[in-house]
């Protein structure tokens, strides 16, 4: 049996009878059940690809799979969920790039703006990788280590050298804020110009 085909049939049945439900409606429910038609179309749509065919098994077993899947991903992504970082990122990058360009953020200023983030930075000093209580630690002055790249090797940083740098790029995936910075000041170096190392 092709468990993803037979998923797709039954999902594709109840999705067809749910969309004549709502367009029956009046426009106050429709309006209502917004997020839940967003949701239930996405996963009419995508199902195929996101899941395997054990995946498609276990959900053929359910008595109202695209139901199922439609309130889990609304309780899981929808709008009971909170989205501060993603927003807060969001505002971050358009101040970084319709804002006053001649005072970039620093280290120090994205973490007190995020804080309960997971952080991991690409700095000059090296591969910094820190938790929430590390970042913590940090901004109250307490030094943490980075490493080169290289298993096994690692360096001291202390806190205002690794605060003071400027945050050229951040992007969240997965729950961790990955930073690219510089020191304040610092160029983008011809291949041939030596760049300063902590």
């Amino acid at each position: 049996m092709d468990y993803k085909k037979e998923l797709k049939k039954k999902i594709s049945a109840d999705y067809e009878r749910r969309v004549k439900q709502w367009m029956a409606s009046d426009p106050a429910e429709l309006m209502d059940a917004a997020e839940e038609i967003a949701a239930a179309r996405m996963i009419h749509d995508n199902i195929d690809d996101a899941i395997t065919d054990e995946d498609a098994r276990f959900l053929l077993d359910l008595d109202d799979p695209l139901g199922y899947v439609t309130d889990r991903w609304i309780s899981e992504n929808g709008a009971d969920t909170s989205h501060k970082e993603e927003l807060l990122h969001c505002v971050w990058t358009l101040q970084q790039e319709l804002g006053d360009t001649s005072a970039p953020a620093t280290v120090r200023d994205f973490l007190i703006d995020h804080k309960s983030g997971v952080f991991s930075l690409m700095t000059p000093c090296g591969f910094v990788s820190l938790t929430e209580a590390q970042a913590e630690s940090l901004l109250k002055g307490h030094g943490t280590s980075s490493h080169p790249g290289v298993s096994g090797v690692s360096m001291d940083v202390s806190a205002e050298e690794l605060l003071s740098q400027t945050v050229k790029s951040a992007n969240r995936q997965n729950g961790v804020w990955y930073l690219l910075t510089e020191f304040p000041g610092q160029e983008q170096c011809a291949p041939e110009m030596e760049v300063n190392m902590c």
